[in-house]
């Protein structure tokens, strides 16, 4: 990566998202699902831990001079295309970007106990993302 300052920044950035979310979703379904103040907090700081995770996927296929996708959960397509990542993480962190869209559109489908579901089924994939990066920059 060209500028790790800018990567180490990004990775401790959704790091620390990740963490601040972790805390309210890992929370028993009958004490997550009564708090909309502790819902929205948990979804604002998921979005931007996920949005944290897309644009160092751009950073990453752009330092390399590879062609960026139209759409941001190809990024992670590319990234899988070049074996910087595998196929498994690849479509994991699709999800990971289908799940900040819904959060950032407000589309029908944001369900707060899925907004949960997910997180717990993907939270893995998204520090392993993080943990190649900071590899793949030196850090």
């Amino acid at each position: 990566m060209v500028k790790p300052e800018i990567v180490r920044r990004k990775i401790s950035e959704a790091a620390t998202r990740l963490e601040k979310a972790e805390g309210i979703l890992s929370r028993p379904p009958e004490e997550f699902l009564v708090d909309d103040k502790q819902q929205d907090l948990a979804s604002f700081y998921l979005l931007l831990a996920i949005q944290e995770c897309i644009d160092l996927a751009a950073h990453w296929i752009s330092d390399e001079g590879w062609d960026p996708p139209k759409e941001a959960s190809s990024l992670f397509d590319v990234l899988a295309s070049r074996q910087a990542i595998d196929r498994d993480l690849a479509v994991g962190l699709r999800r990971a970007v289908a799940l900040r869209n819904r959060i950032a559109h407000g589309y029908s489908s944001v369900d707060q106990e899925r907004i949960q579901a997910e997180y717990q089924a993907g939270v893995a994939d998204l520090r392993r993302f993080l943990a190649l990066v900071a590899n793949e920059a030196g850090l």
